[in-house]
C-alpha cells in the first residue's frame, strides 16, 4: 500500500504545484503539508476531503488504499473552469481557466475513449 505523503507529493508534483499552493488552497502552513509529505503528520478527515476535491480523485485513492486512476468525465469541462485549482493555475500562468480546463480534460481521456467514437457530454 502506499502511503498518504507519498500519494500527496506525486499529485502534488504531477500538477505542478508547490507545497504552499497545496497549503494555501486547504488553509494550512506550507510546513504542514511538507510534515504529511514526509509522513511526520496526518492531516484531519476535513483536509483529506478538500484535497481529495482538489485532485479529483476519492478519498481511497489519496489514502493509497486503491491506484489513482478515476478521470473527470468530458462533462465535467464546465466545474473545471470553476475549479479553485484551475484558477489558481490560470493565476499564476496567465493561461485562460477555460484553456486549463480543456487541456486538463484532455489528458484525462484514455485512448480507449478515443478509439470507441463515442463522445460523452
Amino acid at each position: 500500500m502506499v502511503q498518504f505523503g507519498d500519494t500527496l507529493k506525486k499529485l502534488r508534483q504531477r500538477m505542478g504545484l508547490r507545497q504552499d499552493d497545496v497549503a494555501r488552497m486547504v488553509g494550512v502552513e506550507r510546513s504542514t503539508v511538507a510534515n504529511w509529505e514526509r509522513g511526520a503528520k496526518q492531516p484531519s478527515l476535513e483536509t483529506l476531503v478538500k484535497l481529495s476535491q482538489i485532485f479529483a480523485i476519492s478519498l481511497d485513492e489519496l489514502l493509497g488504499v486503491t491506484e489513482v486512476h478515476s478521470r473527470p468525465s468530458l462533462a465535467s469541462y464546465c466545474s473545471l473552469v470553476s475549479d479553485p485549482l484551475v484558477k489558481l493555475l490560470a493565476e499564476r500562468t496567465g493561461v485562460p481557466a477555460r484553456d486549463i480546463a480543456a487541456f486538463i480534460t484532455a489528458l484525462q481521456i484514455s485512448k480507449d475513449d478515443c478509439g470507441s467514437g463515442k463522445k460523452e457530454v
